[in-house]
């Protein structure tokens, strides 16, 4: 019997992986919000020392991010890197190798609850489980994107697992360490946990202080150590963060409900919680499931069940081809360096749009070729003429404005006012 169980963890461990990979090769290129981390693991991987080559003394960004997630992912990728520099592979399977290692840190959280769905609720609901959060589009599509949330969902994961199994010096410093490093907004929903506990008298306050008073010192200590290198001046990312969203510390509803009050809202600000939602749906279609032979209408319940399931799969098909159009900019670097030799002397402009939609330092691929993304670039400046290529999204009407400087080389399938620019004669 544990043989058994065994091999279906194995199977559903297989399928994770499967379902997570697959977004990723389908949709391999990145947006401006997962630029920072992202941009900063090709810094540490290629750049190391070399601090003064860092993307982000140029494009900080909004607010300042953590660099522990993605130094966490270049020591991963190492011995990755590591081969592929001997064998003098393209960059961007380098991104390609950050992003599953991220996915497999997901992945690897998922099962790791699974394995505790399976203990408390039975092999029925946590095989359901899995293939509920298989078969949605949002989590396994966002499973390998370098955004913050991203880099908090594994240890929530872990911190929900541990909640579960009532570990509570686990889930207190799991908890501790991804609000205080990663995501300070997180505070609602695993503080509502853990009022959950006191109230109901699971933990008491001076068990509670014993825990989370060391792990949140012992965090604190180390994103300031770590961020304030990095940054090059006394740094806590999610402490200014958390200073721009203090209102967020005044919860009188459920996460989900005060995000939605938020003016700006993308699913990604709640992934936490589609696992969650997608065990208490798999206790319900595992009840149904189990009593299928009582009634014609648990018979019905049981089709409807299935019927979900491939109608989730479904959606995230449609879903995933969609968001594989969806990167215009990666698209026209990659047909630059196809149709450009590697040794000529090319200096390229990366507009916003292509930045926005794709283009990564990871994407840089010929060493004596110059990239330049500088945001303050007109197009009837005379600066246009350093560049012998232009990489942009472009109409009938920017187009006749450098019809003087520059031809059309190539246009982008999936986007037909995206272009490639080259010098003309």
């Amino acid at each position: 019997m544990a043989e058994k169980r065994n091999v279906l963890g194995l199977h559903l461990l297989f399928l994770l992986t499967a379902v997570s990979l697959l977004h990723l090769l389908v949709c391999p290129f990145t947006k401006v919000e997962e630029s920072f981390n992202l941009q900063a693991a090709h810094d540490i991987l290629y750049h190391r020392l070399n601090f003064d080559k860092y993307d982000h003394h140029e494009f900080p960004g909004v607010v300042p991010r953590t660099f522990l997630g993605p130094l966490f992912l270049s020591l991963l990728c190492s011995p990755v890197m590591f081969l592929s520099s001997l064998l003098d592979a393209p960059k961007f399977y380098m991104q390609l190798t950050v992003r599953a290692s991220l996915g497999a840190c997901v992945v690897g959280a998922l099962w790791h609850m699974q394995r505790e769905v399976r203990r408390q609720f039975g092999s029925t609901v946590a095989g359901l489980f899995c293939l509920t959060c298989a078969s949605q589009f949002h989590l396994m599509f966002y499973s390998t994107r370098t955004l913050p949330n991203v880099f908090a969902l594994p240890i929530v994961l872990l911190a929900f697992t541990s909640w579960m199994a009532q570990k509570y010096g686990r889930f207190i410093s799991l908890s501790a360490f991804v609000i205080i490093v990663v995501r300070s907004e997180l505070c609602i929903f695993l503080g509502l946990m853990l009022l959950i506990s006191l109230l109901s008298r699971k933990l008491g306050l001076l068990q509670l202080l014993c825990y989370a008073v060391p792990a949140g010192v012992l965090s604190l200590a180390l994103t300031v150590a770590i961020d304030t290198f990095f940054w090059g001046k006394f740094l806590w990312p999610e402490g200014q963060v958390l200073w721009r969203m203090r209102m967020l510390l005044l919860p009188t509803v459920g996460f989900i409900l005060i995000y939605s009050v938020l003016p700006h809202k993308e699913m990604r600000f709640i992934i936490y919680t589609f696992p969650v939602l997608s065990l208490v749906a798999a206790r319900g279609c595992s009840f149904i499931l189990c009593n299928y032979q009582k009634s014609w209408m648990y018979k019905l319940g049981s089709v409807v069940v299935v019927g979900q399931l491939l109608t989730n799969a479904a959606y995230s098909g449609i879903c995933l081809y969609v968001s594989h159009h969806n990167y215009p900019g990666g698209r026209g670097m990659q047909e630059l360096h196809r149709l450009l030799p590697g040794t000529a002397d090319i200096f390229v402009h990366i507009d916003t749009y292509a930045a926005e939609t794709g283009v990564s330092r990871f994407l840089e691929q010929n060493n004596n070729w110059r990239y330049d993304k500088r945001e303050d670039l007109s197009l009837t400046s005379p600066e246009i003429k350093m560049y012998s290529h232009l990489l942009m999204e472009a109409n009938v009407t920017k187009i006749q404005r450098l019809q003087d400087t520059h031809q059309p080389l190539a246009f982008i399938q999936e986007n037909p006012h995206f272009t490639a620019m080259q010098l003309g004669p």
